[in-house]
């Protein structure tokens, strides 16, 4: 009896596993080529000084990252000819099955501010794309590839006292320009 249990433990348990809905996280597989920049440069991010992370969220989801949530772990990106890339393989999208569709957004930043993109997201050089819509593998249908996905480009993040100073200038300006 205590063989039946622990058989039927063990299919149970790999059936569950096969119900989870997976995509293949890289930017750079059949159908996908959407390389990492840095903005002010054009030059491809590269090796460990910056990572990529995804984040997932229902259909419904509109382009503001605060209404996706992070799947756990990030991938740093290629050096060398691979620079601008990431392959982070499969990763699974917890709460959504086999063949269920999710919008997924990739978010890059540099590693110096940072463990992942929320924590380094107020203070370093970071980017997100454009959110993709996925239906998504799992079992024995092979993971998507996040078809759709474009390139982007990670920018520094202003310091608060450089915004406060712009806008004291724009108002000194307007006020300079009322007076006359």
């Amino acid at each position: 009896m205590k063989k039946l249990t622990l058989i039927a433990t063990c299919v149970l348990a790999g059936l569950s596993a096969w119900a989870q809905g997976t995509v293949n996280f890289a930017n750079f597989a059949a159908g996908v080529d959407a390389p990492v920049t840095i903005s002010a440069t054009g030059v491809r991010v590269t090796g460990p000084a910056y990572a990529s992370q995804l984040f997932f969220g229902p259909t419904t989801a509109g382009n503001n990252i605060s209404a996706y949530t992070p799947v756990a772990g990030t991938v740093n990106f290629q050096s060398g000819a691979g620079a601008g890339y990431f392959l982070g393989g499969n990763k699974v999208i917890p709460g959504f099955g086999t063949g269920a569709s999710v919008k997924l957004i990739v978010a890059a930043f540099s590693t110096a501010n940072g463990a992942d993109y929320l924590s380094a997201r107020a203070t370093g050089t970071t980017g997100i794309s454009l959110p993709v819509t996925v239906s998504l593998g799992g079992g024995v249908v092979a993971p998507p590839n996040m078809t759709g996905l474009a390139g982007f480009g990670v920018a520094p993040v202003p310091e608060p006292s450089t915004i406060a100073l712009g806008v004291l200038g724009a108002a000194a300006l307007l006020l300079r320009r009322r007076s006359k």
